[in-house]
């Protein structure tokens, strides 16, 4: 699959690039790489003379959020304060990774759902699709028998591309004659759960969902501050 593959590469580039960007960081300001780094590696025993944002932000290991694995590089002692300010700093991915959590928790099910309705359908018109000649099958009875009625189980009008993708979708399906060769059971499956599959455009979290998960974004976007 090309998007795990591109996944895999940006992954891979992380210990590359990621040094790179701490070296950039220091020339901004203003400051002779050289003098900070042996190699690609900031010489850690110089990190608490720095601001403990940049200090974080040029650690060795710059997805660590543990201050006493910080220190441990360090190999020296540090004035309170500063470790105070870098362990609070520290704990900001901590909390941004647990109010994420929420957040999934409320969004994996919908989201699921409505991922496996539209592979679902896609998968029953590419069935027909392949079949030559056109599938026939018996239609449920509740199933509009004209084109023109399919709009009946959208919400509201076609007016985006994604409702007139379920008003096509829906009115191909049913445009199969009755009673000639039996559909695969995919399809059979999808047309029976045409009420639902047209659902893929209603919202996927009721209003007081949709609520929970701002205050679940703002309280992300208050711990990454001006880094949000």
């Amino acid at each position: 699959n090309s998007a795990f593959t591109v996944l895999r590469e940006d992954v891979d580039s992380i210990r590359t690039t990621v040094p790179l960007f701490q070296k950039e960081v220091v020339r901004r300001h203003g400051v002779q790489v050289s003098e900070f780094f042996e190699g690609d590696r900031l010489m850690p025993r110089l990190l608490p003379t720095l601001r403990p944002d940049l200090a974080v932000l040029l650690q060795p290991d710059l997805f660590n959020t543990s201050v006493d694995a910080l220190l441990g590089s360090i190999g020296g002692a540090v004035p309170n304060a500063w470790r105070e300010e870098v362990e609070g700093l520290l704990e900001v991915p901590e909390k941004i990774r647990a109010w994420r959590e929420r957040a999934w928790s409320l969004l994996r099910e919908p989201v699921f759902t409505r991922a496996s309705s539209f592979v679902e359908l896609a998968t029953a018109l590419h069935s027909v699709a392949q079949r030559i000649p056109a599938a026939e099958t018996a239609l449920p009875g509740w199933m509009p028998k004209k084109p023109r009625d399919s709009a009946s189980f959208l919400q509201g009008p076609a007016e985006d591309s994604l409702q007139q993708f379920l008003v096509a979708a829906f009115e191909y399906l049913s445009a199969i004659p009755r009673g000639s060769v039996e559909l695969p059971t995919n399809v059979v499956r999808a047309m029976k759960e045409v009420k639902r599959l047209v659902r893929i455009e209603e919202p996927a979290l009721s209003a007081r969902e949709q609520d929970i998960l701002r205050f679940y974004l703002l309280q992300i976007a208050r711990a990454a501050g001006e880094n949000g």
